[in-house]
């Protein structure tokens, strides 16, 4: 072989090695900048480890392509370096743009008077959430949430605005959310969101300050007209009207779980097939302590409200699969208080803050802001303590929305990227309502104690303390603070710095609306109003 051919041979040998380097480096580059474009969101530590493999093979396979493409063309000087470089940044360049998923969908499901113990999804006996178990694989399971509070217009609120009970004042029926508190379809719509809601409970009505930021707003008078398959279906319709390229955001208030229980077959007798005669539906009886098989099948009746519920959510998340609205969905389901089933003496929801009637499901399913590499969404389960406040800064944080510094919340976003600092997490819980009480009572929640001071229980202001271990005790049914002291005086400190933290908002009048006679109606159908 010639000196010339050997030459040859070496420069083409030695060219298509520079390719390795080459396209190694420009897939790394390309994967930078992809992250640096994308338009929400973040990948966790396992993504990641993905993500850069495929972008630097990616780059290494285009390099090599375009090597061969250059090649082809002997007249350039250097054909294989230059096609090598050429082809992949050009690729990257224009598929880049396409790869990052447009704003997400934002889907904020609540289950009225859900408590999470009677999920199957968070280890109950019964099988109440088979399709929450599966959906859960493919999202953040958080076992430590809890409401503010007890009742519906106490912790709404909350959830919507991330404020306290003693921040917004709503405490009776008439009262009205003020608009000085920025609600989540708020901040959204600001971002060019078209938002809906459909809500089913009469305490959220328009009249009530719930609509705020919301372009429609479907408020349902006839709550026990409206199942799970009907709202589904007026959401799927809703959707049908709005382009495509359009972020959509929703909240839907579901009634199905709320007393009186009346789910339909096959989920009436699921839980108590033997029994006979008409199911126990409501818990306004005449009985005290109850009767043991009245119970069972009360109790049975609710939880087949859940697994209702819980068929109809498989049935809209297929038809948001079907519509092309699913893969770049975010998807809230949570609830805004528990039930409580003569545990401490008393039915239904409204008063001390037991873990029933606070601790409730939170199901976070985060889209992945990229279509390739299809990265799956982050999963797990969460024990850090949470709370309805911090649902709103969660959301947005993952969004990259900025949310009002006054809030009350914090986002737990750190915790479900594998980022957490560390810090312990509480909720603070305040039951007020004038409604039935009045009630003023005050707790915080860790993830293993509760402590609660009762300032006004129906008149009664001694000011009663109680302290739970909730890992031994899990049914609260001991009171620690006498045999526990230093416990409950760490607790009663950590919660009088919650309570100044609180009342250091600045006060404001409660507007008060009237109710007419349907609503009325409507609270009595509920449960909320008594002749």
């Amino acid at each position: 072989m010639s000196n010339d051919r050997m030459s040859q041979v070496v420069g083409k040998t030695v060219a298509w090695l520079s390719l390795i380097p080459i396209g190694l480096t420009l897939g790394g580059l390309a994967g930078w900048l992809q992250l640096q474009i994308l338009r929400y969101g973040k990948l966790t530590d396992s993504q990641l480890s993905v993500f850069w493999a495929t972008f630097i093979c990616t780059g290494l396979v285009l390099s090599l392509i375009g090597g061969v493409i250059g090649r082809a063309r002997l007249r350039l000087r250097g054909p294989i370096l230059i096609g090598g470089i050429l082809v992949p940044m050009a690729a990257f360049l224009v598929l880049l743009p396409i790869n990052t998923r447009r704003t997400p969908d934002v889907y904020l499901l609540v289950t009225d008077a859900t408590r999470a113990d009677h999920l199957s999804l968070y280890g109950y006996e019964r099988d109440t959430t088979p399709f929450l178990e599966e959906f859960a694989r493919s999202a953040v399971v958080f076992r430590n949430a809890v409401s503010q509070g007890t009742h519906t217009i106490v912790s709404t609120p909350s959830l919507l605005a991330s404020c306290y009970p003693s921040q917004h004042g709503v405490k009776n029926y008439s009262n009205v959310l003020a608009d000085r508190f920025k609600l989540l379809p708020e901040y959204l719509k600001e971002n060019g969101y078209a938002t809906h809601a459909y809500v089913t409970n009469p305490h959220l009505r328009p009249a009530s300050g719930y609509a705020q930021g919301v372009d429609q707003y479907e408020y349902v008078k006839a709550w026990d007209q409206t199942p799970a398959a009907v709202a589904n279906q007026k959401l799927l319709s809703w959707l049908d009207s709005q382009a495509s390229y359009t972020p959509a955001f929703s909240f839907m208030f579901y009634i199905d779980a709320h007393n009186p229980y009346k789910p339909p077959e096959p989920w009436r007798s699921r839980f108590d097939p033997e029994w006979e005669g008409e199911p126990i539906s409501d818990w306004k009886h005449e009985w005290d302590r109850p009767d043991p098989k009245r119970l069972r099948n009360l109790v049975a009746q609710y939880d087949g409200g859940i697994a209702y519920w819980d068929d109809e959510f498989r049935k809209l998340v297929l038809d948001l699969k079907a519509r092309g609205r699913f893969d770049n969905a975010l998807i809230v389901y949570t609830s805004d208080h528990g039930e409580e089933f003569w545990e401490h003496g008393f039915w239904g929801h409204n008063k001390v803050v037991y873990e029933g009637l606070v601790h409730v499901p939170l199901v976070v399913s985060f889209p992945v802001p990229l279509r390739f590499p299809p990265l799956p969404r982050v999963s797990g389960a969460i024990d850090a303590v949470v709370s309805s406040v911090d649902v709103l800064p969660t959301v947005l944080d993952y969004i990259g929305i900025a949310p009002d510094p006054t809030i009350a919340g914090t986002t737990a976003l750190p915790q479900v990227l594998g980022a957490d600092d560390g810090a312990t997490r509480v909720a603070y819980l305040e039951e007020i309502l004038d409604q039935y009480g009045p009630y003023d009572i005050r707790g915080v929640r860790t993830s293993t104690r509760k402590y609660v001071r009762v300032l006004n229980f129906e008149g009664d202001t001694s000011g009663s303390e109680m302290l739970f271990d909730l890992v031994e005790d899990p049914g609260e049914q001991h009171n620690l603070v006498d045999s526990d002291p230093n416990t409950a005086a760490v607790h009663a400190r950590l919660l009088d710095e919650l309570m100044q933290r609180a009342a250091s908002a600045e006060a404001f009048e409660v507007e008060s609306t009237t109710l007419d006679a349907e609503t009325i109606e409507r609270l009595k159908a509920l449960g909320y109003i008594s002749d």
